[in-house]
């Protein structure tokens, strides 16, 4: 009798590590992963303490941390693909849930090496890319440089990452990754310094507060959760927007926006919710995964009703808060206050109007295909014709493909760097996947939604004398910052000494904000090349309205 074929699923371990490896594209997630174990992994009554040194000249990252370390048997573990942890095998919850660590680090980099000891015995482990590459398939040999040696050393794990592919290792972007995240495990108080930086978690400053539970018929699901969501008095930075979301002590899962980031004040919105039941309902879909992309996934059934929660309570508080914002605009301080606001928009659309002009005419003199139009949509004209659209916020549509142009010559020019994007051209569209909104705005007043605007607000005593809102393209001048304060308190809004000082704000503002979209365009910019278009665009906008300081 003929014995019967079987099938098997079999795995390559080196494209398995490898392939779990790309979903740590940047130095910061790599550092966070290991920073991330070495909070959560420490004895009780320990406070974590975590110092990661960078080296560009080495090339090198390392992470040492005061934890409980790990033995043999503890590495064989790590060192095994898609093994969960200890702590959840017991119930602890917390993160290591896909066992990315002996993976992350070949994201960026060709060497990893443990040196870890528990219990006063030192293991040295290391792992290197060539070793992966040769590999059969079935395993991968991790060279164990020491095995149980006895030492004095207190228990601990210090992570050496080598050979960063990087071109340069960006310690700010570490820095800001890991004080966002330091948000879930908050109660521990840990200590992590970068270099000579040391993180902490700096709540943005808050004008209102509130918090929401789900409704009866979602609990048995969603479980008694509380939301917390606050209120910003100014735009906030992106990696701040939006709901923390964890699940259970010390696992942040996520972090959620309802997509009221790509509405007008969405982006003043921040806060959190712990929800331990997408680590305990019993489904065979994952909630997230492991790419640490902190996106939850919507065809889970606790995200299937986790994510309207928190959408529609974002959008709650927004609607909340701008009504409150538009009430206070009816007094007859803030309306003269937004007709100079006006005033100041349409120096500044004048000036942006200027740039897109000499690129129209640069281009029809090369003969080039296209035009100022095509690539910058209606950006600076602020007209009120009905039939223009650009990218916005409010109504459903589609926008043109990005396009990149020069907004003046320069130095930036001649290294042939590209120039900053600016808002693209679209039109209304029910289906579309994207948000426009009309050149000329809406209702009474004309507004340049389709370029810069300007506007006064109170953002916090604490808060700078003005800040710019990349999502809407406006100038905000803080009414409440004390040199703007005493100069509307003694002056008023109508002297022509607060008007100068408005001018010499927005303008200032103005210029930084060009400044931001280099930036943000051209990450690499040389700091001389940035810092000269910052000048020479408050040189020109200032020069431009030198009659109104007279």
């Amino acid at each position: 009798m003929t014995a019967k074929a079987t099938l098997k699923v079999v795995s390559h371990v080196g494209r398995d590590v490898l392939q779990a490896a790309s979903s740590f594209k940047t130095e910061d997630a790599v550092v966070w992963e290991y920073v991330a174990n070495s909070i959560q992994y420490v004895d009780e009554s320990v406070r974590p303490a975590i110092a990661v040194t960078v080296s560009q000249k080495q090339k090198s990252i390392e992470i040492s941390d005061n934890g409980r370390g790990m033995n043999n048997e503890d590495l064989k573990r790590f060192f095994t693909m898609h093994a969960e942890n200890a702590d959840r095998l017991e119930g602890r919850g917390g993160r290591g849930k896909f066992g990315t660590g002996k993976s992350a680090a070949f994201g960026i980099a060709l060497k990893l090496t443990i040196d870890t000891c528990k219990d006063g015995f030192r293991n040295v482990a290391v792992l290197s890319r060539s070793l992966i590459d040769k590999s059969g398939g079935k395993e991968i040999p991790v060279h164990l440089a020491i095995r149980n040696e006895a030492t004095d050393r207190l228990n601990g794990t210090t992570v050496l990452i080598e050979d960063v592919q990087l071109p340069k290792i960006n310690v700010q972007t570490i820095i800001e990754y890991v004080e966002r995240h330091l948000l879930a495990f908050r109660v521990r108080q840990p200590e992590v310094v970068v270099n000579e930086h040391l993180c902490q978690f700096r709540e943005p400053q808050v004008v209102d507060s509130f918090q929401f539970t789900p409704p009866e018929q979602d609990r048995g699901v969603l479980g008694t959760i509380t939301l917390t969501i606050k209120v910003s008095p100014s735009p906030l930075p992106v990696k701040l927007v939006g709901i923390a979301v964890t699940a259970g002590a010390g696992n942040f899962v996520a972090i959620e926006t309802g997509g009221v980031d790509r509405k007008e004040l969405g982006n003043y919105l921040f806060g959190e919710v712990d929800v331990p039941s997408l680590e305990t309902y019993q489904s065979k879909i994952e909630p997230y995964d492991a790419t640490r992309s902190l996106q939850l996934n919507p065809q889970h059934p606790v995200c299937q009703r986790l994510i309207p929660f928190i959408g529609s309570k974002l959008e709650q508080v927004r609607q909340q808060r701008a009504k409150q914002i538009n009430e206070h605009k009816k007094t007859e301080q803030a309306r003269r206050l937004a007709a100079e606001a006006d005033k100041i928009a349409d120096i500044l659309n004048k000036d942006f109007q200027s740039m897109v002009g000499r690129l129209h005419d640069i281009k029809t003199v090369v003969s080039r295909a296209g035009s100022a139009h095509a690539v910058f949509g209606k950006a600076a004209t602020g007209d009120e014709s009905p039939e223009d659209w650009t990218a916005g916020t409010a109504t459903p549509g589609d926008v043109d493909p990005p396009g990149r142009a020069r907004l003046e010559p320069s130095t930036t020019e001649r290294k042939g760097r590209p120039a900053p994007e600016v808002p693209r051209r679209g039109s209304p569209s029910e289906g579309g996947t994207s948000a426009v909104d009309p050149v000329g705005g809406q209702g009474k007043r004309s507004r340049p939604r389709g370029g810069f605007s300007v506007e006064y607000r109170e953002l916090g005593e604490e808060e700078d004398r003005s800040k710019y809102d990349p999502t809407t393209l406006t100038i905000l001048i803080n009414l409440v910052h004390p040199a703007v304060r005493n100069a509307v308190r003694s002056l008023g809004v109508e002297d022509a000494n607060f008007r100068r000082m408005s001018y010499e704000i927005a303008f200032t503002e103005y210029s930084m904000a060009l400044g931001y979209e280099m930036a943000q365009r051209d990450p690499d910019i040389p700091a001389d090349d940035l810092l000269y278009e910052v000048r020479a665009t408050l040189n020109r906008v200032a020069a431009s309205a030198a009659a109104l300081y007279a």
